[in-house]
């Protein structure tokens, strides 16, 4: 038994084996290629979805910036009305004041007292003007803020005129036209 020869057996069985480890090694790498391509092609197609997407919520957020532009845009409008009726509001409220204060001067002013000038300058109204003696003007001015829609009142200079006949106090006077929307002074009676 000595003399049997177990080389040739042994190179083939080696030669079995490395053929059984390349078919194996094949199939392997075939086997990883077709996993390497499956998992890149759904990548791709995860990708690609989410791509779509992507569109999808731009075209809706372009279509909602056009939305909010116009909304913007009814806005503006908007305030711009407000501020037309605002202004409307405040014309109609304050289009009688003058027609009124010529109605009440007569009553808010003291006997002994003389208007020279009056000037109106929105709410405010400055007057200039001649009295027989300072308590007069006060007078005048607690009338102006008891008539209820006039107020407010300050002097703003007041001083003896010796050059006339008579001698009378120059004075300068400001009030405000308080509340337009229910200026409507009580009847004389």
């Amino acid at each position: 038994m000595s003399n049997i020869n177990l080389l040739p057996w042994r190179e083939s069985a080696k030669e079995r084996q490395k053929q059984a480890f390349f078919i194996l090694l094949g199939i392997t790498c075939a086997i990883a290629a077709a996993i390497v391509f499956a998992v890149n092609q759904y990548f791709n197609h995860q990708i690609s979805a989410q791509n779509q997407r992507n569109q999808f919520l731009q075209h809706e957020i372009a279509i909602l910036d056009t939305q909010i532009g116009q909304i913007n845009e009814i806005k503006a409008q908007k305030k711009s009305l407000v501020n037309r009726m605002k202004l409307i509001d405040t014309l109609q409220q304050s289009r009688n004041v003058s027609v009124k204060l010529f109605n009440d001067l007569p009553v808010v002013i003291a006997n002994g007292v003389y208007l020279q000038s009056m000037n109106v300058n929105q709410s405010q109204i400055d007057v200039v003007g001649k009295a027989e003696a300072y308590n007069r003007v006060a007078s005048t001015m607690r009338l102006i803020d008891a008539s209820g829609w006039l107020g407010q009142t300050a002097i703003n200079s007041i001083f003896a005129n010796d050059s006339a006949l008579m001698k009378l106090s120059e004075f300068s006077m400001r009030f405000n036209v308080l509340n337009n929307s229910n200026s409507n002074p009580a009847p004389k009676q």
